[in-house]
């Protein structure tokens, strides 16, 4: 429903009727009367069907206009009730008077609660506070000004003229409020709702003026046309209310923007005004007693009212401020508990805050954290994403980066980090908050996941080289056995006994490799770790003794028997030693393999040691990965030792890099079965 139509069609209607009454006074006030009433519910009618629709402070300012057309309606109620039931025409200085003086401020006063900026339920109370006193203090500057002089008759004209004169000034001071209001709204929909109030208000202010010619000249009556000024500016309330934008859905202030408290500065001038009008005008324009008696008492009553209000406010604002500082406290733990590494950075790109997370990060304490520049926690690698990052964030857009950042150690960790401005009321960016995850670990995960993908792959090849080969060398050992079986000299046929050795170690390094990367299953009898150890190093005694290298064997007198597959640890002792051989692969210096066993509780042990230049601490957490060496390229695919390990491992044993005084030490432990075996002779 266009309710501003309507008004206009209503305040036509009644000018006619009034104009066709004109000479019936009777009908004409009965007729006034009623038409002054009926133009108040247009707005409490829609505002009742609203009133669900607006929250904090949206709804006070709406709960405003409600009261001001409310209370218009009982002092028009009252007054017709003098002047039709009372016989008491035109009551200028009675109540009624103060509240429909008092009713037609409010549309100004409601603009306290600036709807046009947010909900902000926080604040509401503090809005209503501000209104109801204002009204309060506007009630008393209208029985000051007009009903305290009012009350003698010798001063009703001058009483009369201020009542004139302020009528219409009310109307003009909300037309100026409201068009204020409308630009600082701006394109927001609230501006549309201001201007169709100042429509009303520019209607009952053109109107009015006459209206007060009238009064001042003496020849008002009610039910006069131009009573229409009083009717419009309610058409446009129901007009500006029908189509006023509801209020949105989240009620409450995130507890990370801070909360703008309305300034209680107006509400000071206000009350500062109370003493100096009313005992001001007690020596400016003095009445009388007892007028002047009741306005001493008015006055004192009004301050005292007021400051009541005032400490009202202020303790409110303080259950406000608690409340933010809850929130307040609670983010901060929030960010103190949390996992990720939160910091603040000032716009003179100061550090002003940083979370525990982001100390233990970097190594910096919360002093030092704040006397650094925000550079400085860069590393080098990353500084030239730095300008990028700076121009994105004053841009107002949230910036992602992953960067690698400077720990106060000299140290380095790769960090993915999500940064925001941090703006205030006035739009200004104030602060920027940075959120960081450390992914050092994520991306060796995921580096480890790649190596793994990799090595799958590695495997599967692996596996069909295996069998490729498996096929030859089985030709070849068998063709080495018939070879044996028939009658050869004694050098050739230990040559030819050493090769078909070595072709079958290379058969069991081929099967080792398919159970490595098939598991497949394999025999497993109870064993002399000396007998396997004295057997093993005899096969590769020439080689050693080819290179030079001697070797100094110490064996446990009474070792526990293993339960292993003679071939894996077989292949076990041959890696080790052929990785010591090649670690004194230098000939300078004394060349020295060292075997020993012993027992250590119930396992069986062997070390297996060199003299070499060992093994760099930094290489020595990969010693054991697929593929890893320290030798040489051509020197070997880095296999040995990771399938040491895992035969190791597969046996439920252990396979170890111990620290020696020189050179390298391996330690294979095995489980002993608990059943001796047979005494070692050195």
């Amino acid at each position: 429903m266009n309710w501003a139509l309507a008004g206009l069609v209503y305040a036509g209607a009644y000018a006619a009727l009034m104009a066709t009454l004109a000479d019936h006074a009777a009908a004409r006030l009965v007729v006034g009367h009623i038409a002054l009433l009926l133009p108040p519910l247009a707005p409490l009618y829609v505002l009742a069907a609203r009133r669900r629709a607006w929250r904090g402070r949206q709804a006070v300012f709406w709960g405003t206009i409600a009261a001001w057309a409310l209370l218009w309606l009982i002092g028009q109620t009252a007054w017709a009730s003098a002047e039709l039931l009372h016989a008491a025409p035109l009551p200028w200085f009675k109540w009624p008077i103060i509240v429909e003086l008092y009713a037609s401020a409010l549309p100004l006063i409601a603009l306290v609660a600036w709807p046009h900026r947010g909900v902000v339920v926080e604040t509401a109370k503090t809005a209503a506070i501000d209104i109801i006193a204002l009204g309060f203090l506007t009630a008393f500057l209208y029985w000051s000004l007009i009903i305290a002089p009012g009350m003698d008759p010798a001063h009703n004209r001058v009483a009369l003229q201020s009542l004139a004169a302020i009528g219409p000034l009310v109307q003009l001071a909300a037309v100026a409020g409201l068009l204020w209001a409308t630009a600082s709204a701006a394109k927001n929909a609230w501006a549309v709702v201001y201007q169709r109030l100042a429509f009303g208000m520019i209607a009952a202010f053109a109107l009015l003026i006459f209206t007060s010619l009238s009064a001042v000249r003496g020849d008002y009556q009610t039910g006069s046309p131009f009573d229409a000024g009083w009717m419009l500016p309610f058409f446009f309330a129901a007009w500006a209310a029908a189509t006023s934008p509801a209020s949105p859905g989240e009620s409450r202030v995130s507890p990370t923007r801070l909360v703008p408290q309305p300034s209680p500065m107006l509400l000071f001038v206000a009350l500062l005004i109370v003493p100096v009008l009313g005992y001001g005008m007690r020596f400016v324009t003095p009445i009388g007693e007892p007028v002047d008696s009741r306005r001493d008492i008015a006055t004192a009553c009004t301050l005292v009212g007021g400051m009541a209000l005032v400490l009202l406010r202020l303790r409110v604002e303080q259950r406000l401020g608690e409340q933010a500082n809850q929130r307040l406290r609670l983010l901060a733990t929030a960010c103190e508990q949390a996992g990720e590494l939160v910091i603040i950075v000032g716009r003179n790109s100061e550090v002003e805050y940083a979370n525990d997370a982001f100390c233990r990060a970097t190594g910096y304490t919360r002093d030092e954290i704040d006397s650094i520049e925000p550079s400085a926690l860069v590393a080098q690698e990353s500084a030239s994403s730095i300008p990028l990052f700076n121009q994105s964030l004053k841009a107002r857009n949230v910036t992602r980066v992953s960067a690698t950042l400077a720990r106060k150690d000299g140290t380095t960790l790769q960090a993915a980090c999500v940064a925001a401005p941090i703006v205030d009321a006035a739009g200004h960016v104030t602060h920027f908050v940075a959120v960081i995850r450390d992914t050092t670990e994520e991306l060796r995960l995921r580096e480890q996941l790649v190596r793994g993908e990799r090595l799958s792959a590695l495997g599967e090849f692996v596996s069909g080289v295996a069998h490729e080969i498996n096929n030859p060398l089985q030709s070849i050992i068998g063709s080495l056995e018939l070879v044996l079986d028939q009658h050869i000299e004694p050098a050739l046929r230990g040559d030819i006994e050493r090769a078909r050795f070595e072709a079958g170690r290379a058969g069991r390094i081929v099967r080792n490799l398919l159970r490595f990367v098939r598991q497949a299953p394999n025999e497993r009898l109870l064993l002399d770790l000396n007998e396997i150890v004295k057997a093993t190093i005899g096969v590769r005694a020439y080689e050693l003794e080819l290179a030079g290298i001697q070797i100094r064997e110490d064996y446990a007198p009474l070792l526990p028997l293993v339960l292993a597959n003679r071939e894996d640890i077989q292949q076990v002792i041959l890696n080790l030693v052929i990785n010591a051989q090649q670690a004194m692969s230098n000939p300078e210096g004394t060349r020295v393999l060292s075997l020993r066993t012993f027992m250590a509780g119930a396992d069986a042990v062997l070390e297996v040691g060199d003299t070499g230049p060992g093994i760099p601490n930094e290489h020595a957490g990969r010693i054991f990965e697929p593929f890893f060496t320290t030798k040489s390229a051509g020197a070997g695919p880095g296999l040995g030792l990771s399938l040491s390990l895992g035969i190791a491992n597969a046996h439920h044993g252990q396979l170890e890099l111990v620290s020696a005084s020189a050179g390298g030490c391996f330690r294979l432990t095995l489980p002993g079965s608990g059943f001796p075996g047979p005494a070692s002779v050195h």
